[in-house]
């Protein structure tokens, strides 16, 4: 299956989670972007037996395993989509690739359903900074910028004693998410990266020229004991 994720795809995805998983507490598609976006960038490998619950809400009863797995697929195709879509850099990055965030059409008013824009994205997202809470925080006091990161995408969550940015904002923020998640992604193969032992210089021969300068030997310089 291609690791392009079709408006027709977003489709049938967006109707499964409405009648199997939305009403028993789960995820709908923009909630789940947010989720698996999180999952993609993780400092660490989160299981699928840990997060594909979450998506359902109350797992649906599974005819067999065949069923179960025919309603993975897809949100394991949206998965792969988005592994995708964290490796492309801002050069790289097309309209197809963006998160599925539903944001206003030119001169639309905000959405009326008081569920602000992005917020069901961001709320995706920090469920799954939940599995690994001490690893991002590990993260975080290495680098300033990933703090930065991550409170952008609070910005959107809102909530209780988080100032709110406001519509404006808030798209300002949404258009800024892919080069985040880029960022987020680059930044964690680093981090993740075997380093390199530290060799040391070797010392110089006891009847070497000492390296000081003095012209003497290294024995009779610097290297007296």
């Amino acid at each position: 299956m291609p690791n392009v994720f079709t408006d027709a795809d977003a489709e049938a995805l967006a109707q499964l989670l409405e009648t199997r998983a939305i009403p028993f507490g789960g995820m709908s598609l923009e909630q789940l972007d947010g989720f698996l976006s999180g999952i993609a960038v993780s400092p660490e490998p989160i299981a699928q037996a840990d997060w594909m619950p979450r998506v359902w809400g109350k797992e649906p009863r599974w005819e067999n395993a065949r069923d179960r797995d025919e309603h993975h697929a897809p949100i394991l195709h949206l998965k792969a989509a988005i592994e995708r879509r964290v490796r492309l850099d801002e050069g790289s990055f097309t309209d197809q690739d963006m998160p599925f965030i539903w944001v206003p059409e030119d001169g639309e008013a905000p959405p009326a359903d008081d569920i602000p824009v992005g917020a069901e994205w961001a709320d995706g997202f920090l469920e799954a900074v939940g599995f690994c809470e001490f690893e991002w925080g590990e993260w975080e006091a290495d680098e300033e910028w990933v703090t930065e990161a991550l409170d952008l995408i609070v910005a959107l969550s809102g909530g209780e004693g988080i100032e709110e940015p406001g519509h404006e904002g808030r798209l300002a923020i949404v258009g800024q998410i892919p080069a985040v998640l880029h960022d987020l992604y680059a930044g964690g193969l680093e981090r993740k990266a075997p380093k390199q032992p530290v060799k040391k210089a070797s010392a110089p021969g006891r009847n070497d020229p000492c390296a000081c300068g003095s012209g003497k030997k290294y024995k009779a310089c610097c290297g007296k004991n």
